[in-house]
């Protein structure tokens, strides 16, 4: 199964909507529209910036989110799951094990504009 393509944005300018929000660093809240093993991410150019997929449990704004992780092949630790971009026009394939139905893109640093990612989930 395939979703539609969802737009997450980065708003500089938006209001916080959870404690410890960094409306700099983090997109408004996603919603995939269904579970999801996989999503796809577009990035676009933006302020250098590891970036990664924070996940919620439900679709309330003031969720705080967490940061998707996954353990290494020997499974001795863990680590984020996350790429570094600078330029854009790259697309990435995060897993969420287990199904991930509502989260929010996160830059690692403070992007210096609203910036717009493109989403897709899919199992």
């Amino acid at each position: 199964m395939k979703g539609k393509w969802t737009s997450a944005l980065v708003d500089i300018d938006r209001a916080t909507e959870f404690t410890g929000d960094d409306v700099d660093r983090y997109s408004e809240l996603v919603d995939l529209g269904a579970n999801f093993d996989k999503v796809l991410v577009i990035l676009p150019a933006l302020t250098s910036a590891v970036v990664s997929l924070y996940i919620q449990k439900d679709g309330n704004e003031d969720t705080i989110p967490v940061q998707l992780q996954a353990l290494d092949d020997d499974a001795t630790g863990h680590f984020a799951h996350a790429t570094t971009a600078g330029t854009g026009a790259i697309a990435v394939l995060f897993k969420l094990v287990g199904g991930i139905q509502y989260l929010r893109v996160h830059c690692g640093d403070n992007q210096a504009a609203d910036r717009t990612f493109w989403l897709r989930g899919s199992n």
